[in-house]
């Protein structure tokens, strides 16, 4: 019998992937070349393509606008914001003020933080939009097979950010878009092969695997990641270095898209 492949295409968008792009990971340009490539390639044994969209509104609590110092000023691109920053008022909420102190909180619970990132994926903006090349691919796809692709959104929610695509770094009890996303772990359940490309691999890559394992971990040993398929923000994450390695022991395998054939 034939093996059922899935495509889990994580955040292939234009601010991540174009040169000119707000928050651009090095190397994703040609990661796209090479995700095109192998849709074009193995699009006859392909059954299914989904895709994640970063989807941000121009407030939110990862952009500088959502906070200003004493005299009014935002933080820098890349600040990390603390709880103790709003507790001594160094860095003060625009919005969403009732929520933001527990968010720091929630995230610092977890060993993560609030980092100030470039507005980026903006809904409805030209960076928001997945990159032509491999939009190109999939629509040949499409057509050539009979199939569509599908779209997940997440980053929609104002005062949390939202690395992986099955759940916020923070959820909210009045937000279902923040809770798990138990439609697409379901969907992901109907196929013997996972393959996982997208950006950042630090981020929203190594967020999204590590979410699958933590709440579907049968599947570890289904899920294939294509390691020239992805780039890294920052090599050195070491939250996202164990991620993979808790990955690696589970059963998740890495190949480049040439070493797939094998």
């Amino acid at each position: 019998m034939k093996e059922k492949i899935a495509v889990l295409g994580i955040d292939i968008q234009n601010d991540f992937t174009q040169p000119t792009g707000a928050l651009f990971v090095n190397g994703a340009d040609a990661d796209v070349r090479r995700m095109a490539t192998f849709i074009e390639e193995y699009g006859s044994s392909i059954d299914y393509v989904a895709l994640t969209m970063d989807s941000h509104q121009p407030i939110h609590i990862a952009n500088q606008h959502y906070w200003k110092d004493k005299e009014g000023y935002p933080p820098a691109l890349f600040t990390v914001i603390h709880a103790e920053d709003v507790e001594s008022e160094k860095w003060m909420p625009q919005f969403n003020q009732d929520r933001a102190l527990g968010y720091l909180k929630a995230l610092e619970e977890k060993a993560e933080v609030c980092t100030i990132w470039p507005a980026h994926c903006i809904q409805g903006s030209k960076g928001w939009s997945i990159n032509e090349i491999l939009i190109k691919a999939l629509y040949s796809w499409s057509i050539n097979e009979g199939k569509t692709y599908d779209l997940f959104y997440k980053g929609t929610h104002q005062a949390t950010e939202h690395y992986s695509i099955f759940k916020a770094a923070v959820e909210f009890e009045d937000s279902e878009e923040t809770k798990l996303n138990k439609e697409l772990l379901s969907s992901l359940e109907e196929f013997d092969k996972i393959i996982i490309m997208g950006e950042a691999a630090d981020y929203c890559v190594a967020n999204s695997l590590n979410d699958i394992l933590e709440f579907s971990p049968h599947l570890a040993k289904r899920v294939i990641v294509l390691s020239d398929c992805i780039s890294w923000i920052n090599p050195e994450n070491e939250r996202a270095i164990k991620m993979y390695e808790k990955a690696k022991l589970q059963g998740v395998r890495f190949a480049t898209s040439d070493q797939f054939r094998d």
